[in-house]
């Protein structure tokens, strides 16, 4: 029997592309989910949206305050989630028709795996496929990460009560809360990622993930690579190495 699934998607005032989302959850070819939609900041817009889905199968929440960030959007949507499955998916990305039906046939053949992605198609405004987002697969998805996320946050499912356990999102990390938390599952479980473009990714101007990250807390994200290493067997070393190369990155590309 496939287990159900919470879908959680947090979603800033006037998503204008969240009817598309919602749309692709209610197309899935696995029918037992339920969506958590957490609004940073109250907004009709998105509730008369919210209410197109039957009542049982859509919850609404609302952040503490207006703005507070997806860390703490997805911390409300993964502890109201009423299920061991939880999926997330941004407001403006889409799902194809077989995402959640393939990633829960993988977790419930798997119990050891903590969390599985999937590769994405690059969508642009429109709905039109302008590029491929491909990622390691197997073992080398731990290996990937101790260098950069490999794993896009719109594609994963994991195991709520492990989420949990390693203490969810951590709201310090702007702009790196995905990556972190990823990187503590993978930390006490496998991960993996489905070789097959199962989401939509949407890329517009006003996408949050564009910004700058903020580089003093990047001291914790190295602390979680440390414990990822420790797992899988990579030195402190070359833990330290593989950060100091992303660190370079980010500078080079002007993300502090």
């Amino acid at each position: 029997m496939p287990s159900p699934v919470s879908v959680v998607i947090p979603c800033a005032p006037r998503a204008d592309f969240l009817p598309e989302t919602l749309r692709s959850v209610a197309e899935q070819t696995h029918e037992d989910w339920e969506v958590v939609l957490v609004l940073d900041g109250e907004c009709e817009q998105n509730r008369a949206v919210a209410r197109t889905l039957p009542d049982d199968r859509v919850q609404v929440h609302l952040t503490p305050a207006p703005r507070s960030g997806p860390a703490v959007g997805r911390n409300i949507g993964l502890d109201a989630a009423k299920h061991d499955l939880v999926a997330f998916l941004d407001a403006d990305d889409l799902c194809l028709p077989q995402r959640l039906a393939h990633q829960v046939a993988v977790l419930n053949q798997r119990p050891g795996l903590g969390l599985v992605g999937a590769w994405a198609r690059q969508i642009d405004p429109s709905g039109q496929v302008v590029g491929e987002m491909h990622s390691a697969i197997g073992p080398e998805v731990a290996r990937t990460m101790l260098l950069y996320n490999c794993l896009i946050t719109s594609t994963i499912v994991v195991r709520k009560e492990l989420a949990a356990q390693v203490g969810g999102f951590d709201p310090r990390l702007v702009r790196l809360e995905d990556y972190d938390l990823w990187l503590r599952v993978m930390a006490r479980a496998d991960g993996d990622v489905l070789p097959e473009e199962l989401v939509g990714y949407r890329v517009h101007p006003g996408q949050y993930s564009r910004g700058a990250l903020m580089g003093g807390h990047t001291k914790l994200l190295r602390r979680s690579k440390q414990a990822l290493g420790e797992r899988i067997g990579v030195s402190g070393l070359g833990v330290a190495a593989r950060h100091a190369a992303w660190l370079g990155v980010q500078v080079a590309h002007r993300r502090w």
